[in-house]
This record gives C-alpha cells, sequence and structure tokens, in this order.
C-alpha cells in the first residue's frame, strides 16, 4: 500500500483515514505516527495535508530498535494471516474435490452459476460415449449429468392456469413423485419388528385422525414419514413403534392441519405410553433423519387432480375454478376408502403415489378414464392394478360407505376428514384372497362397480358381453 494509491482516494478520504489512527494521547499518537512514517513513508502525510505532532528531539537508536521490532511484528502477522488464508482456501478446494463440487467465492475466478468438472468416479459407458475425463478446465460444458434410465415423459392433464405455468406445475409434482421414495423391504432392516406392526399402528393412526377431526393429508403425510423414516433407521425396537407414529402424525398436523391438537393431547392418546418431551426429542430425530423432506406428492393429493382433471367440464369459474373441489364428495370417499385399505398394505410401497392414485381410479371408474387423468400408459400402472385387485374386490364386497358429517366442519369438506371406514379385518381378507386371486391381462377392461357403488364416474359400455364374462369371473373368485 503507497503513498500515491492512498491519496489517489482524494484529499479530504485520506485525511479522515489517517486522523482516525493517529488522534490519540500524545504517546500513543507518537508512536503510531512513527510507525506509519516508517511503513507508508512520510510523503504519505505531507501530500494529505496533515501536520503530525513528533518530538522536536531526534530519535534514539533504542526508538528506532522498538519501532523497527513493532513493524516487523506486524508484518510478520500480516504474513501469518496471509498463510492462514491460503490455508482455509486449500482445505475448501480439498473438501470439495472430495465431494466433486468447489464452493463459489470472491477470491475465486470463476462465474457464479458454473460448475467446476472433477474427476468421473462412474464406472466408464461401453457404448463408447466421451466422458467427463475428456472435458478440460475452463471449457464450457461445466456439468454433465448420467441418468442410468431417462425418466419417462407424462402428458400434463392440466389445463390451462392463469396463476400458475401448468406445465412446470406438472413438472413439479412429477419430481416429488421420484423424489421422495420408500423402501419395500424397509423391515428387513428391523429385525424385531414384522408388517403386522405397521398395519396396527397405522389402524390406530385413523382412529386418532377421526377423532380430533383431521384431514385425510394429515394421515397420508404420516403414512409418508413413517415409511421414509424407517426406510433410513436400522434395528428400530418393537416399543419406538408407537412414539415413531404419533410424532409423524404431530409434524404432519402441523404442516396440514389450521388449528392442529396440543402436544399434551398427542401425548394423552397414547395412554402415558409416550410423553410430552419423548415426542419433541423423537420429532428432532425424525426431521434430521428425513432431511425436512416434509411435503411429498401423496396418494390423496394424487387423486385429488386426478378427480379435478375428469370433471373439467363442470368448472365455470376460470380463475380459481380449479382450485376448490368440482368432483362427487360421495364418489372421492370410496375411492379413497380404497387407497387408504392400500395404504394398509406393505406393498403399496413398491408403487409410487401416482400409479398408486391412477391404479385405484382404474378400479372405481374405468381404464379410458384413469389413463387420460393421469398421463399414464397401461403398461405403466398394470402391475399395481393386478396388485389392487383383491383390495377392490374386497371393498366391493363390504358395500358403498356413507359419507360422514361432523359439528364443527363445513359440510363441503366433510370428505376431506379422515375416517375409520377400513379395519385389519378387511385388509386379512385382501391378503387372504390374493393367493387365490387370478392375474388380470394387460389387455382387460376394469371391472364395473357402479352398480355396488353410485356416483362413481361411469363412462359409456362399449362392449357390454365382455363386461357380463368380467362380473360373472369376479364373482366365480369372490366365491
Amino acid at each position: 500500500m503507497r503513498h500515491d494509491n492512498i491519496c489517489g482516494r482524494g484529499e479530504e478520504m485520506s485525511k479522515i483515514y489517517f486522523r482516525s489512527f493517529c488522534e490519540m494521547h500524545s504517546s500513543a499518537g507518537r508512536l503510531t505516527s512513527a510507525i506509519y512514517i516508517e511503513i507508508l513513508g512520510p510523503n504519505a502525510f505531507k501530500c494529505c495535508g496533515i501536520h503530525l505532532k513528533t518530538n522536536s528531539r531526534p530519535v534514539k537508536h533504542r526508538d528506532t530498535e522498538r519501532m523497527s521490532r513493532r513493524s516487523a511484528r506486524l508484518q510478520s502477522r500480516g504474513r501469518e494471516n496471509e498463510n492462514e488464508e491460503n490455508i482455509r482456501i486449500a482445505c475448501r478446494k480439498r473438501k470439495a474435490d472430495e465431494n466433486q463440487w468447489i464452493p463459489i467465492s470472491e477470491s475465486t475466478s470463476v462465474p457464479t452459476c458454473t460448475i467446476i468438472p472433477t474427476k468421473d468416479q462412474t464406472p466408464p459407458s461401453s457404448t463408447g460415449h466421451s466422458t467427463p475425463q475428456e472435458f478440460f478446465i475452463g471449457s464450457q460444458f461445466r456439468f454433465q449429468n448420467y441418468f442410468t434410465t431417462p425418466v419417462k415423459s407424462r402428458l400434463s392433464p392440466l389445463p390451462k392456469f392463469s396463476w400458475a405455468d401448468s406445465k412446470e406445475v406438472w413438472q413439479l409434482m412429477m419430481k416429488k413423485d421420484l423424489a421422495y421414495t420408500r423402501d419395500h423391504q424397509m423391515f428387513d432392516r428391523h429385525p424385531c419388528l414384522q408388517p403386522r406392526m405397521r398395519v396396527i399402528l397405522l389402524d390406530w393412526l385413523i382412529e386418532v385422525c377421526e377423532v380430533y377431526r383431521l384431514h385425510r393429508e394429515t394421515f397420508y403425510l404420516a403414512v409418508d414419514y413413517i415409511d421414509r423414516y424407517l426406510s433410513t433407521q436400522r434395528n428400530i425396537m418393537k416399543h419406538q413403534l408407537q412414539l415413531i407414529g404419533i410424532t409423524a402424525l404431530l409434524i404432519a398436523a402441523k404442516l396440514e392441519e389450521i388449528y392442529p391438537p396440543k402436544l399434551s393431547e398427542f401425548a394423552d392418546v397414547t395412554d402415558g405410553a409416550c410423553t410430552e418431551n419423548e415426542i419433541l426429542t423423537q420429532e428432532l430425530v425424525m426431521l434430521k433423519a428425513l432431511k425436512w423432506g416434509l411435503s411429498p406428492m401423496t396418494v390423496n393429493s394424487w387423486l385429488n387432480v386426478y378427480l379435478q382433471v375428469a370433471n373439467l367440464e363442470q368448472i365455470t369459474e376460470s380463475e380459481h375454478g380449479f382450485v376448490f373441489p368440482q368432483y362427487s364428495a360421495h364418489a372421492f370417499v370410496q375411492i379413497a376408502r380404497l387407497t387408504d385399505l392400500c395404504m394398509l398394505d406393505l406393498g403399496s410401497v413398491q408403487f409410487t403415489n401416482s400409479v398408486l392414485a391412477a391404479s385405484a381410479l382404474y378400479h372405481m371408474s374405468s381404464e379410458s378414464i384413469a389413463l387420460a387423468v393421469s398421463g399414464l400408459n397401461m403398461t405403466d400402472i398394470m402391475a399395481c392394478v393386478q396388485w389392487m385387485a383383491p383390495h377392490a374386490i374386497t371393498i366391493r364386497e363390504a358395500g358403498s360407505t356413507e359419507l360422514k358429517f361432523f359439528p364443527t366442519i363445513p359440510p363441503e369438506d366433510a370428505h376431506n376428514i379422515q375416517t375409520h371406514a377400513v379395519d385389519v379385518t378387511m385388509l386379512e381378507k385382501a391378503q387372504s384372497r390374493k393367493e387365490d386371486m387370478f392375474v388380470f391381462d394387460s389387455q382387460r377392461s376394469s371391472p364395473d362397480f357402479s352398480t355396488q357403488i353410485p356416483g362413481i364416474l361411469t363412462p359409456p359400455q362399449s362392449n357390454k358381453k365382455d363386461m357380463e364374462e368380467q362380473r360373472r369371473a369376479l364373482n366365480m373368485n369372490s366365491t
């Protein structure tokens, strides 16, 4: 830092800068002035018009030696700070190399929107395509993604929105559907747990939701948190399962409910098995394990979207018509009852939420509607349709359920309240039927449940003879 550089910033700024160091006590000011005279030179002060107050006597050798030592210490301290900064930058670069990412800072010359290429850690491709080792630092293509299988594009069935881009909304929904994954073999991680324990836990959570008038989305969020938490942990004990379930319901209620139950109420419903402090501690543990991923597209969310798309002709208001339900509440309750039963079954974890909702719509309406509103092909949902078939037959045998109304819930929101319309006995019937259930053919049409469940979406029948054969086949299997 030379005096000509300082003076180039303006006389007034230089005066202020130097006065802040020189206007001290007389002894400290003389020492500071002498140090800066030695470092910057006497001309730096003269050019700024600052007259330093110094002793008229000449500086003795002892004072000169003291100032030289002080100057040497300052310079040594500056070099140490510079070395520490270099070491810190080197450590950051080393950690960035391990993570294949170099952080962008003010000291680097990398633009703020680029990524530095690093050595590829994936096995070389057998197709002969170029690998990132062929790229050089500073090239235009600074990042390359590798997908083992390309994500299948789905046409968006959403209409045009005035408040958002429908294609962008659809892409976000599909990304969430693929991002929030669960392990269908999660119980291999927990030798002390059995799939039936999960069934009992979820059945109990449904009862809790109905008691406290919690929404259906709250229950489905809690199920997602439980499954994803069990998929990331190991050796969960049996006595911890109820604590995990009530904590997941607490987190979901905080997100979904306007007036969630109090913490004391969640603790009381466990009949003393879980205390408030244990629930709060488990909440922190689950949030960390879930990495704060708390907003999946649940089966209930997909089902709402599908039914809205299926009833586009009922939407009259173009501004916010798609936001509010335009479908039959009775029809929604019947289809949601099937998804409730499927969620109790551990086998539902192997399918994505969008496929589960489309398959439920397949069984309760028709193939054409399920494919049209979901953007899926028959090959995408065939495995789930076959797996869900015994559950659909069990629901049909049980008959339709009535829509429940609650004193404190508006009638238009009654269908969104989670009710205890399925139980463990119905699941056991569906699982026992699964062994005897025949495998659906890929070109087979959906069974006609409209005669048992009024209000379901019923398109015109194209081939009555085929439907009669299907009905006879279902009756044979049910007997």
